[in-house]
């Protein structure tokens, strides 16, 4: 996990970093080295535990939740500190896409949840132990993931999740071309030739820059899925544990989510629990 953390995270904080030295140095002289040095305090006191509410609110687009959510998710707090889970602060988000995921563990003991789970709890849509075991998957996440200095990371890697999304974006606008999902495909025979011909021209830099690049595009997705599967199964394990396995997998079927058997299979297994000690009675 560290090596795949590694790869994934590595090219985010360069590419972040020649980003945000590129803009400093667009600006004027003075508001540049300002802008740069105000980027790096940020991240010096995100890193020291500093501005954790702020950070959280910005990061993730959201609030902290009103006295009017907190009524409706107390009895599902309770429910998960009954259970061992200490659930430090909720925030909501403020705006809801269908990527958009329905609880994340960030922070000290922090959960941003979806406007739209608190509405179905209200609503009595999801039930106050699959709110429950929703907010206890998001932490199990963290959990298996544990990481170190994660909101200056996240605000560091700002620029590099612009760049990406953005990416994204043209390539959607684009997609209808031909021969676009096509030539994507293709990208590592270009990338071969990119670096062979660089070579035969006496530019082995050049090349190998490129295919680097290119070896990317295939090395950190990959990484991600590595890293993904890990974090769901451990964060299966972890509602397992709580006894919410299987009201987990009732909320995730009823909502049509997606699920392998296996995945089925996990969070469906019953947990034994240690059967406790019987008192017998000894008649003289």
């Amino acid at each position: 996990m560290t090596v795949l953390r590694a790869v994934t995270l590595a090219p985010a904080v360069l590419v972040s970093f020649v980003l945000t030295v590129v803009v400093c140095a667009l600006l004027p002289p003075a508001l540049g080295l300002a802008a740069f040095m105000a980027a790096g305090g940020v991240l010096v006191a995100l890193a020291l535990g500093q501005l954790q509410e702020p950070a959280i609110a910005a990061l993730t687009r959201s609030r902290p939740a009103t006295e009017a959510e907190l009524r409706v998710m107390a009895p599902v707090l309770a429910e998960l500190c009954g259970r061992g889970v200490d659930i430090g602060a909720l925030f909501v988000r403020r705006i809801q896409r269908p990527s958009t995921p329905v609880a994340v563990s960030i922070g000290r003991r922090t959960v941003v949840v979806s406007p739209g789970l608190v509405e179905a709890t209200f609503r009595g849509a999801v039930t106050g132990a699959e709110a429950a075991a929703a907010l206890a998957h998001a932490v199990g996440r963290r959990e298996a993931i544990r990481p170190r200095l994660e909101l200056a990371v996240l605000a560091a890697t700002t620029p590099w999740r612009l760049m990406v999304a953005t990416f994204r974006g043209v390539g959607r606008a684009f997609a209808w071309l031909p021969f676009m999902r096509l030539a994507w495909t293709l990208r590592g025979v270009v990338g071969v030739i990119c670096v062979v011909q660089s070579v035969a021209e006496d530019r082995a830099w050049a090349g190998l820059l490129g295919g680097a690049v290119i070896a990317l595009t295939y090395l950190v997705p990959a990484a991600g899925r590595r890293i993904e599967l890990h974090t769901e199964a451990e964060a299966d394990q972890f509602v397992l544990s709580l006894g919410l396995g299987p009201v987990l997998a009732g909320l995730l079927r009823r909502y049509a989510h997606s699920m392998t058997l296996e995945r089925m299979q996990r969070l469906e297994t019953a947990v034994e629990q240690p059967q406790r000690p019987r008192l017998h009675l000894v008649h003289g």
